[in-house]
């Protein structure tokens, strides 16, 4: 092991840890090489000498990476000292798996011997004035259900995929379309619910919420298409709203993309594909530091698989780290991102069957929109191992903008001017969230307790409007509103290790909502009116050790979906749509190359969202209850085979009836059976000059059945196989990637509702199915440099 440099960053002349028993880490198993491995580490130093913690800076492979941090967690130091006072610090540090036999134990007055010869250490006098080391402040605590999962940079890499909402398909649960066209934020489906574009699964970026508040195309709606794939480093997915750091739209679940970029260096690549697919991506990732500091910039235009349906965006996004020595460290992410998409719509599937139209045309071919959204997050925390604590606060600001027009009935409501609606919505946000948490002695020192805050207040402009299908004049407006929206939330959360075995979770958490709305146009002008209200949620997990890696997890939860603003009248109560979740099930983790998990869940509604397309965004619903099991697994056999997947199965069901819905009936448009698996191989092939040449086979396969539609129909079964292949030669890089591999017909969206495609005919209130058609073959290839 080799101290690189102090971590204090301070003025003051620092005398770094020094290395006092360091035992070599073990060779993970079948893994002996001819030569030595080495795992840059960064480690915190505590003031006796103590390890606090652990962090790969560089990853080698999960195995190597496993193995270091085990080892590491035991070594010991000599403190680093500030004027002659010990001080926790971070060194940057090197496990070394020697292919060589270790040497005999040295005395105990004697520095510790390295197998092979290590790097020289930085002088004294560059140790005395370091340069400082910059690491993110992390770490929620133990997993809160059973179902709980990380999908981290190895599972993420295995199959390609083209956007951010790509990587939702591996949240066990998850599916996702693309009804809208490529640029409008994708459909949602997960665990029995058709979360449409985020009403019902909280997202986050980088420590800034996705969602949006009041949104006129839909509450919740979430567009992640501002995230580059390549700079996600880690999903964090979390089932249910057990945990009291879940906020609104919570109902099915959470889900954090924490970024990164591994590979230090400047990367550019270049895309070519199926109709007309161009993409340019470049990055860098300054050496020696933390994956979490990065840029990134992406161009991507295509001419789409059919008429309407060509889309081009542009996206850049930058974060960076800095440590504050020993009082604080920083991280601030910002990006600016804008598209524009043109949209299908829907055909009526009769008229493809019996050929009356192309699958890959449109009735309208004046559909589409625009979006665009900035942001910067500064987040600013530290641990102080010392009080057993740590602490953060982040600001965040976001301000985004939607444009969308769709026709979903044609010449239904106006046989003569058509039914074409368009939507505008824009926003400012402005919050923060943060947290202070710290260990307690009442069972164990195991116990801690927690307080968090969260704030968020949203400026929103919105309408929507009638267009003439001829001439684009408004012919009736619907929606012309201005909403400010406030919600201010607070929690407390315990963990208590009662006995040995068993650990009990539990909090509250308290949000108050208001919001206040004004009427632009129409008879309402400049009618103004108001509600506030609050919801408390009780979150409780008991989790316990089985066996070593094997653990029983039951947890329940309240959570909220908060309403329309527009909806609420002046002094109303806000009301929420209360969400009641219980779960149970069991995990087992072995080492990182084995994790595995199967749960059953069962969740109820007080009322519920249906998207209605007459309006062509969703409307309330009767309460609703599902009922069903999630089993996953990750593999990892070797280094260079990994293997992924779950199984998800969910009966929805509405327990209450009105006009439209009737108790016991499924609810429409959510799949009941969610299969995903991906499988990763990434051999090294053979030595070309002087450099590894190595190989990459993926694959991801996704199957989804039973999605019930309005008036007891079905939808189709789905099953999509992506494929990806490359060669990479230290610099340069070719990959293929190929999207729905079979050319499988097959329908992203599918709805049952009357419609009437004929200019001036008299329209027929027969419902019938409507379909959006899905992407066929389509290949892409991608060249790029690594320097």
């Amino acid at each position: 092991m080799t101290a690189s440099a102090t971590r204090a960053g301070a003025h003051e002349e620092v005398v770094p840890p020094a290395p006092k028993s360091q035992p070599a880490p073990e060779w993970p198993e079948g893994k002996a090489e001819t030569h030595d491995v080495v795992v840059p580490l960064v480690v915190t130093v505590n003031a006796d000498g103590t390890v606090a913690g652990v962090e790969i800076e560089t990853s080698v492979s999960p195995a190597f990476d496993a193995a270091a941090l085990r080892a590491a967690a035991r070594w010991t130091f000599e403190p680093a000292t500030r004027k002659g006072v010990p001080i926790k610090a971070k060194i940057r540090a090197a496990a070394r798996f020697s292919s060589e036999p270790a040497p005999a134990p040295p005395k105990a007055s004697a520095p510790p011997r390295e197998p092979k010869p290590a790097p020289e250490p930085a002088s004294p006098a560059r140790m005395t004035k370091p340069s400082p080391l910059t690491v993110n402040v992390t770490g929620e605590g133990p997993p809160r259900s059973a179902s709980e999962v990380v999908r981290k940079r190895d599972v993420i890499a295995a199959a390609p995929h083209r956007t951010a909402s790509d990587l939702l398909k591996l949240v066990p649960g998850v599916f996702i379309t693309q009804h809208g066209g490529q640029g409008k934020a994708h459909q949602i489906f997960l665990r029995g619910f058709d979360a449409v574009h985020g009403q019902d699964l909280e997202i986050w970026v980088a420590g800034a919420p996705v969602n949006e508040v009041s949104n006129v195309h839909g509450q919740g709606y979430a567009d992640l298409h501002f995230v580059m794939p390549e700079v996600v480093r880690q999903l964090r997915a979390k089932p249910g709203s057990y945990d009291p750091r879940q906020g609104d739209f919570a109902v099915a679940g959470s889900v954090g993309f924490d970024l990164g970029l591994a590979e230090p260096g400047i990367t550019g690549s270049l895309t070519l594909g199926s109709f007309g697919e161009r993409r340019i991506f470049v990055a860098y990732h300054p050496a020696n530091t933390p994956d979490a500091t990065f840029a990134a910039f992406e161009a991507q235009s295509t001419d789409g698989f059919g008429p309407s349906r060509a889309s081009r965006r542009t996206s850049a996004i930058g974060q960076a780290t800095y440590s504050f020595g020993g009082f604080a460290t920083a991280r601030i992410m910002a990006s600016t991102y804008a598209a524009r998409y043109d949209s299908a719509g829907v055909l009526r599937l009769a008229d493809i069957e019996r050929g009356a139209v192309d699958r890959f045309s449109t009735y309208d071919p004046r559909q589409g929109g625009d979006s665009s959204r900035s942001q910067v997050v500064i987040e600013i925390g530290d641990e102080d191992e010392a009080a057993r604590a740590r602490w953060s606060i982040a600001p965040y600001f976001v301000a985004r903008a939607l444009r969308l027009r769709a026709n979903y009935t044609g010449f239904l409501e106006d046989p003569i001017s058509g039914d074409s609606q368009q939507q505008k919505n824009e926003a400012l946000t402005v919050g923060l969230t943060g947290h202070y948490r710290r260990s307690l002695r009442i069972f164990s020192t195991e116990d801690a307790i927690e307080g968090g805050v969260f704030a968020r207040n949203d400026w929103i402009e919105q309408s929507q409007r009638r267009l003439s299908v001829v001439d684009d004049r408004t012919t009736q407006t619907l929606v012309d509103a201005k909403v400010r929206a406030t919600d201010a939330g607070g929690y407390i959360d315990v963990s208590l290790r009662p006995v040995r075995r068993v650990v009990v979770r539990g909090g509250v958490r308290v949000d108050g909502l208001a919001y206040a709305t004004e009427e632009l146009t129409g008879e309402g002008a400049g009618a103004a009116r108001a509600a506030l209200g609050a919801h408390i949620g009780g979150k409780a997990t008991v989790d316990v050790s089985i066996l070593p890696g094997l653990h029983a997890v039951a947890s329940y939860g309240d959570g909220f979906r908060s309403p329309q603003a527009r909806s609420l009248g002046d002094g109303e109560r806000t009301p929420f749509t209360t969400v009641r979740s219980f779960e149970g099930g069991v995990r087992y983790a072995s080492d990182e190359r084995v994790g595995a998990s199967l749960a059953v869940f069962h969740t109820r509604l007080s009322d519920d969202l249906v998207f209605e397309e007459t309006t062509a965004r969703n409307e309330r619903a009767p309460s609703t209850q599902r009922t069903g099991f999630a089993l996953d697994f990750t593999l990892r056999p070797r280094s260079w085979l990994l293997h992924s997947g779950s199984v998800t199965y969910t009966r929805a069901s509405f327990t209450a009836s009105d006009e439209f819905q009737e108790d016991g009936s499924l609810v429409p448009y959510a799949p009941q059976l969610v299969a995903r698996t991906d499988l990763a191989l990434t051999p090294r092939l053979a030595r070309l000059f002087n450099r590894d040449l190595r190989g990459r086979l993926g694959a991801g396969l996704t199957f989804l059945a039973v999605r019930p539609l309005p008036f007891a129909e079905l939808g189709h079964e789905i099953f999509l196989a992506d494929l990806t292949a490359g060669l990479r030669l230290k610099e340069v890089e070719l990959e293929v990637d190929v999207y729905n591999l079979l050319d499988a017909e097959w329908y992203d969206g599918e709805f049952t509702y009357a419609s009437n495609f004929t200019k001036g005919a008299a329209p027929a209130l027969v419902p019938l199915r409507h379909v959006t058609v899905g992407a066929p073959f389509t290949v892409t290839a991608t060249l790029s440099i690594h320097l």
